[in-house]
């Protein structure tokens, strides 16, 4: 049976634990969530006018923790059922949606509209948790998978700055038509053309226990490839994590 961790029953400490993990700009906030015993059902219900009341007042580091926990509440309630197709299944129907608003309502405009900012960021945030499955073993490696993840960033990159209210292109609105039918396209391909039954492998947690000696480290690299998701990046030969 597969592992589950039960985030909505962390005591404080084990979100400042969490926390800690994120980024060293985080830090010194950690005294405040542990002052005010934000727990992990409190963490996962977190909002911007909370993070006010705990003294995170910029804006960036709102946006750091706030991306982390979206992650958090996603590996929380969906982890069991999360897979490659429905991640792009998703990012299919935000695009598919952006171009047909934009083909029927948009098609004179000058300005990008706030809803059609908004959409963007959604496609861009969608793109996210795909690519970090296409980001690991075992899509890592793969030609197919890797050409796929760096088309996908590539267009979320060209759609983010046509977003930005003209400033980098000179007609915003049909770039941003155009590049969410090839991020539709994109998306229909690895639905549609990958046979590969991984598509539809739901995400897995093992939980392991590793045995060491106090004066000896873990053994192991932990890298973040987003805010709030780390990875294992390496093993140290004959460590506890090796052995």
């Amino acid at each position: 049976k597969m592992a589950y961790v039960n985030v909505a029953e962390w005591k404080p400490d084990q979100v400042t634990d969490w926390l800690k993990g994120l980024d060293g700009i985080i830090v010194p906030y950690i005294h405040s969530f542990l002052n005010n015993q934000v727990s992990g059902q409190q963490l996962l219900n977190l909002g911007p006018d909370d993070l006010e009341h705990l003294g995170v007042l910029k804006l960036g580091h709102q946006e750091l923790i706030l991306e982390a926990v979206e992650l958090l509440r996603n590996f929380h309630y969906e982890l069991d059922r999360e897979t490659l197709q429905l991640l792009a299944l998703r990012l299919s129907c935000l695009a598919h949606s952006l171009h047909n608003e934009l083909n029927r309502n948009h098609m004179d405009a000058v300005l990008v509209a706030t809803q059609t900012l908004a959409d963007v960021a959604n496609i861009v945030q969608a793109v996210q948790p795909l690519a970090c499955w296409l980001d690991r073993p075992p899509f890592s490696g793969q030609v197919d998978y890797c050409n796929r993840k760096s088309e996908l960033l590539s267009l979320s990159l060209e759609m983010a700055t046509c977003a930005q209210r003209d400033r980098f292109a000179e007609r915003p609105v049909e770039e941003l038509r155009l590049s969410s039918s090839k991020m539709a396209v994109l998306a229909d391909s690895i639905v549609r053309d990958i046979q590969d039954p991984l598509l539809l492998q739901p995400a897995s947690l093992e939980l392991v226990t590793l045995k060491k000696r106090s004066s000896d480290d873990l053994g192991f690299y932990i890298v973040p490839s987003f805010h709030g998701v780390h990875q294992i990046g390496a093993l140290k030969l004959n460590s506890a994590a090796h052995q």
